[in-house]
């Protein structure tokens, strides 16, 4: 209990950095932190973006308003110029007396009802002076100039009013020519009159916008010529701005593509500004104004710093959640993961003490409850095993009691068989041999047989014998280095008599004599003599018997018999080593024998170190190898 309190008081730091523990709280705090900083994030960029266009366009829309109103009155301005002096070209004395000096009358008079004219010049349809009126230089009357090359004439003469480019005059102050012509009656010219007009009216009509509150607007002509600007001594230098974006946006497009629209450039200072224009119809003219992108931009900035905001109070709610739920579910997690732990190491005594009131409070007193069941099932289990232990530790000392007694009573009964057994050996030899008087053919033929079961009954004692000690641990064995070539030789010659009375050629293979094996020589000599022997009884007259001899890597020594007998099927290939284990012949007839042999070999072998197998094909022979140690093993190092 004391664990589960402590494990529940840890700090959500070393919860959060624990090698294994703090993974659902990580994955938890960055999935929350993910998804809220995500939302706010992904929710703070459309707002900027959307408020990016819509400050833009704000912008835009109020500076194309002040440059629409400045423009409007900008021509205002140059229009009422214009009606005034077409009224003064169209005047009762021109109708009544034609293009006469009394006209300066009216030259006079259209100067005092507009001021912003300076001079006019009046002259007949041959482009000779006739009449002019100054406000800045005195007239000669007798002066007559010929006007027939100007601009302002030959402008006229093609048709309707002409407008002058702007000039400064004494490189201070901004003029233009406008000239109308002079008309007797509607469509009959008789002459032109051209005024010179000062601009400074411009100056102020611009030099008076306010826009917000370091915004500005200035006057441009087509060719790049600044003639009005709030600082008046831009003015005054004859800049040229014709190399400014906004300029070039607002005089090259096409008169389709020309929609006014606002940009971010550089003003003359080379400062970031935010630009827009109004095109002053019939002029060339186009009046900008500016705002620094800096106020202009500062409701997005304002946005941008309250998005700001509201992402590090999302991440700090995403924090206070992600520690709210290490608190309310980690932590709690994390003392079920100890309990399964203390219980997975055999603590089966270990409950769990949580109080949450909610979910995991009951998964809490299920885990309680499948613990006590736990313990109860292991209680049971335990009596259960220590039952079937003495159970089994009591059939374990009858069985080898009952191994005992048939070990014992096998060697006792062959003990006491082999004793008669000699003795009907030895009488049957005798009249054999004739000692007992002599033999027809008929009692030849039974004592033969006689024998020839007697020797098969000495067989089946000798090896009954030698399983008995063999798996009674009761032969020792007595190695010495031995030339496994000369064994399988002398194992060879034995068996030879019996290859020659069934015609089969037993040859041993391997030359090389200096081969040795660490092992006792008669049990050898009867591994050998078994599986040659087993493969000269399968193998038919005019077959072949192989014996060889050959290293098997390091530290064994491999010896094979191969025939060209009938081969073993795959289904009866790891049953021949059983004990009384018999191949089934043609037939399902079983070869005689006891089938002793290869158990007694395959025991003999692996008490060796060695392993006993075959290789086998039906129709194709069989290959018996067997491997011995080429050396004494070492002895167990001393402690």
């Amino acid at each position: 209990m004391e664990v589960s309190q402590q494990l529940l008081r840890l700090p959500f730091i070393q919860i959060f950095s624990a090698r294994r523990g703090g993974r659902l709280v990580r994955d938890y705090f960055f999935f929350s932190a993910i998804l809220i900083s995500g939302g706010l994030i992904t929710s703070g960029l459309l707002e900027i973006y959307f408020r990016y266009y819509e400050n833009r366009e704000h912008v835009a829309l109020m500076q194309r308003d002040v440059a629409d109103r400045a423009a409007f009155r900008i021509g205002l301005f140059i229009e009422k110029i214009e009606d005034h002096m077409k009224a003064a070209g169209m005047s009762s004395d021109i109708a009544s007396k034609g293009l006469s000096p009394e006209y300066k009358t009216e030259l006079r008079r259209l100067l005092s009802i507009a001021p912003p004219i300076t001079e006019l010049i009046a002259f007949d349809s041959g482009g000779v002076e006739q009449a002019q009126a100054s406000r800045v230089r005195a007239v000669f009357p007798d002066a007559k100039q010929d006007y027939s090359k100007s601009a302002s004439f030959l402008g006229v003469k093609q048709g309707g009013t002409f407008f002058g480019p702007v000039y400064f005059v004494r490189e201070s102050e901004p003029y233009m020519t406008v000239a109308v012509p002079i008309e007797r009656l509607a469509g009959e010219v008789i002459g032109v009159l051209q005024a010179e007009v000062d601009l400074r009216f411009i100056q102020e009509v611009v030099s008076a916008l306010k826009v917000e509150k370091a915004g500005y607007a200035y006057a441009v002509t087509r060719s790049g010529e600044l003639f009005a600007h709030p600082d008046i001594s831009l003015v005054l230098q004859r800049l040229n701005v014709s190399r400014l974006v906004q300029v070039k946006d607002a005089f090259n497009l096409s008169a389709e593509a020309r929609v006014p629209k606002g940009v971010v450039a550089h003003n003359l200072r080379g400062e970031s500004v935010f630009s827009s224009y109004a095109l002053i119809p019939g002029l060339d003219w186009a009046v900008f104004v500016e705002l620094p992108v800096k106020e202009a931009y500062a409701p997005l900035y304002a946005s941008m710093l309250r998005t700001s905001g509201l992402l590090l109070v999302g991440l700090g709610m995403a924090l206070l959640a992600g520690f709210f739920v290490a608190r309310r579910v980690v932590h709690p997690l994390q003392t079920l993961r100890r309990g399964v732990e203390r219980v997975g190491r055999g603590d089966l005594d270990f409950r769990v003490d949580l109080n949450t009131g909610d979910e995991i409070e009951i998964l809490a007193e299920e885990f309680n409850k499948m613990s006590l069941a736990l313990q109860n099932a292991y209680t049971g289990l335990e009596r259960k095993v220590s039952e079937r232990t003495a159970e089994l530790m009591v059939a374990n000392q009858r069985l080898a009691e009952l191994d005992k007694m048939k070990s014992d009573f096998v060697s006792n009964v062959s003990h006491e068989l082999r004793t008669p057994l000699t003795a009907i050996k030895g009488s049957t030899d005798n009249m054999i041999d004739g000692l007992t008087g002599q033999l027809n053919e008929k009692q030849v033929r039974y004592l033969t047989r006689i024998k020839s079961n007697t020797d098969r009954l000495a067989r089946l004692i000798n090896e009954l014998l030698d399983l008995s000690r063999i798996e009674a641990g009761r032969i020792d064995l007595k190695p010495t280095d031995l030339s496994v070539v000369s064994l399988t030789k002398e194992a060879a010659e034995n068996l030879r008599p019996m290859a020659a009375e069934k015609l089969v050629s037993l040859e041993v293979a391997s030359a090389d004599t200096s081969v040795t094996a660490w092992a006792d020589r008669d049990k050898v000599i009867q591994i050998l003599m078994n599986l040659i022997g087993n493969a000269l009884k399968f193998t038919p007259p005019h077959g072949r018997v192989i014996v060889s001899v050959e290293r098997n890597g390091a530290g064994w020594v491999q010896i094979s018999v191969a025939d060209t007998g009938p081969g073993i099927p795959a289904e009866e290939a790891n049953k021949i080593f059983a004990k009384f284990y018999q191949v089934a012949q043609g037939g399902n007839q079983k070869t005689k024998g006891t089938g002793l042999g290869l158990a007694i070999s395959k025991a003999l072998v692996e008490m060796h170190g060695g392993r006993l197998w075959v290789k086998s094909e039906v129709g194709r022979g069989s290959v018996f190898s067997f491997t011995l140690p080429v050396q004494q093993p070492s002895a167990p190092a001393q402690e």
